[in-house]
């Protein structure tokens, strides 16, 4: 699957050029600037200038810097940015940014409502020492504060939408397996075996790199072995690594549905059993999900990997 540019995403109303304002130029050079002069650039970057910031709230510590900007039109936007460059990164949190672009720009066309839209995705350039994306803001409370209000049938239901929102998203297909950024490219792997070691020795090189002492030569030979499992796999389905972690599910308080998916910078094209969520799997959380497609002699296999 080719994907589009994701320097310009979203609807009609975001046609003002990048050349407009230079923001990029002005996120770099150690922040400089205020906040609010950053934040007022992204309103005035997607918006016309009577549209005006109102206020803005930081979502979140963790290594992505997330804001929620609310604007004088009711827009509610949430802008991430990447991680400081100081910041010692996984091999895979590198790209987990660029990563979510590219999955919430492939599943703009499920326009399923738990799904946040993305507005724009702005890559690092020369000029600039961080990217950043804006999209949708969704009402919801995280899953964690709300789980002691939740019966047992609020929990079946929760799971069994969480099954069916893999299934959609394992719906669409590309070409090529591996990262979403070289299937873009024209760069993936025609074997899921190929692209599964690949992607398990950037984790053992991680581990490495922290000096944490492991049997890495026998768990390469291991994964080696493991090659027929892999092999079952001939269709590359966007799986979202992480997805249902509690952190990254939110939830609205007064119906206690699912109202909202945090996260998507774990996606890759793959094994849809990749998904943490089929580690213990509820019987709701299947029941929503469907037949497991790809099923095969060693599906259990594949499910512990």
């Amino acid at each position: 699957m080719r994907l589009p540019s994701l320097e310009f995403s979203g609807g009609d109303f975001l046609g003002k050029a990048s050349h407009d304002i230079n923001f990029s130029a002005s996120v770099s050079a150690g922040y400089a600037i205020s906040e609010n002069s950053r934040f007022e650039n992204v309103v005035q970057l997607l918006f016309p200038h009577t549209v005006q910031l109102r206020t803005t709230h930081r979502l979140s510590a963790d290594v992505h810097r997330i804001y929620q900007l609310d604007l004088s039109n009711g827009y509610q936007l949430v802008v991430k940015f990447s991680p400081p460059p100081a910041l010692p990164l996984l091999r895979r949190e590198q790209l987990s940014l660029e990563t979510e672009a590219h999955a919430l720009t492939i599943l703009a066309q499920l326009g399923h409502p738990c799904i946040p839209r993305l507005f724009r995705y702005m890559p690092c350039d020369p000029s600039s020492s961080a990217s950043f994306l804006v999209r949708q803001y969704i009402n919801g409370t995280l899953l964690p504060e709300m789980r002691s209000q939740l019966s047992p049938g609020d929990c079946r239901n929760l799971d069994r939408h969480l099954g069916s929102l893999v299934r959609a998203i394992s719906q669409q297909v590309s070409t090529s397996f591996g990262s979403l950024g070289q299937a873009a490219a024209g760069t993936g792997s025609s074997s899921w075996r190929e692209s599964f070691i690949s992607l398990f020795e950037e984790v053992l090189r991680d581990a490495e790199d922290m000096m944490i002492h492991l049997p890495y030569d026998q768990i390469r030979r291991e994964i080696s072995r493991l090659g027929p499992a892999l092999d079952e796999i001939t269709v590359p389905r966007l799986v979202v690594v992480n997805f249902g972690r509690p952190s990254d599910v939110l939830l609205d308080p007064n119906l206690k549905q699912l109202s909202g998916i945090l996260d998507l910078g774990s996606a890759i094209w793959g094994d849809v059993l990749m998904a943490e969520m089929f580690e213990a799997p509820s019987d709701a959380f299947l029941a929503g999900f469907g037949p497991i497609p790809s099923s095969g002699r060693y599906q259990s296999m594949r499910s512990m990997l």
